[in-house]
């Protein structure tokens, strides 16, 4: 039964995900992310304009089928209509197993498919936070911008999570309001959850508020700020300081392999949101890992 669960819950997702490309192919920095007008309208081919049946409208399997390319005019479709499908349906699956085994603290209090509907909205709350950072790095990769109305939703997000953690944690594992969790003592002299997240905010704000203001914009953008506040209210503090740091060191791995191939210059923009998605991504899952590894490392 809990497998099937899973199976239903990734399908569901990578339908999300197809949903999702939509938003994403049909967005325009002139316009706003969540326009009727752009939204509406039947799926069809980019290329030849195909309105697009049903079972070539089925996620992942349909572009499988066809060898990735458009039934009508062969011409190629791109690899973005998968993928995002199936991070979808992987968010859907996976997320919640994970945090299952984070947050849980009583197998007796949240047995199978008995949990209490606060922990259900915690979970679904993280699982739009995980749909959010994936649309807006589809969308900063293809037009270096972040929509608003994305870092809007965070907060609304944050909101949630911070009021439900703050409310029942004394019913999730120990230093769970954390994904460093012991380490987080060694971090931050707070424990509330409520003054580390609007720490966070702040410590996001400002860190990229500086940047910005140093490189007077041309090391990154405004977007970035706002996606730096809004994921630090939802990450907390000290989760958005490890989160920034693994930011970093990838951005600069990444720039030097892109010059290095000559794909870019020193002078090119390379979009930042990619890479900060993935140091809270890696937060999320392995920052009390990360922090471990490097105190051992150090043999601190």
């Amino acid at each position: 039964m809990t497998a099937l669960f899973y199976i239903l819950a990734f399908i569901f997702g990578a339908a999300i995900g197809s949903f999702l490309n939509v938003l994403i192919f049909r967005y325009t920095p002139q316009g706003r992310l969540f326009d009727g007008k752009r939204l509406g309208g039947r799926s069809h081919c980019p290329y030849c304009g195909h309105v697009l049946g049903a079972l070539e409208l089925v996620p992942i399997v349909s572009y499988l089928v066809q060898g990735g390319k458009c039934r009508i005019c062969g011409h190629g479709l791109s690899i973005q209509y998968p993928l995002v499908e199936f991070l979808g349906g992987a968010i859907f699956a996976g997320l919640p197993i994970f945090l299952n085994s984070f947050y849980v603290k009583s197998s007796v209090l949240f047995a199978a498919f008995a949990l209490p509907f606060w922990y259900y909205c915690l979970v679904g709350a993280w699982i739009v936070v995980f749909l959010v950072w994936l649309v807006m790095t589809a969308i900063d990769l293809r037009h270096y911008v972040i929509p608003n109305e994305l870092n809007l939703l965070l907060v609304l997000l944050g909101v949630v999570i911070v009021y439900i953690v703050a409310g029942h944690g004394d019913l999730l594992f120990p230093f769970r309001t954390s994904f460093l969790e012991q380490y987080e003592l060694l971090f931050s002299p707070w424990s509330n959850p409520v003054v580390t997240h609007l720490i966070g905010l702040a410590f996001g704000g400002s860190l990229f508020g500086i940047l910005v203001a140093v490189s007077r914009g041309r090391g990154m953008g405004l977007g970035d700020v706002k996606l730096a506040v809004a994921a630090g209210f939802v990450l907390g503090f000290p989760d958005i300081v490890l989160a920034t740091m693994l930011a970093f060191i990838l951005g600069g791995f990444v720039s030097v392999i892109l010059v290095l191939l000559r794909q870019k210059t020193m002078r090119d923009r390379i979009p930042f949101a990619p890479i900060l998605v993935l140091g809270f991504v890696l937060t999320v899952f392995f920052g009390a890992a990360i922090v471990n590894g490097y105190f051992r490392l150090f043999s601190l």
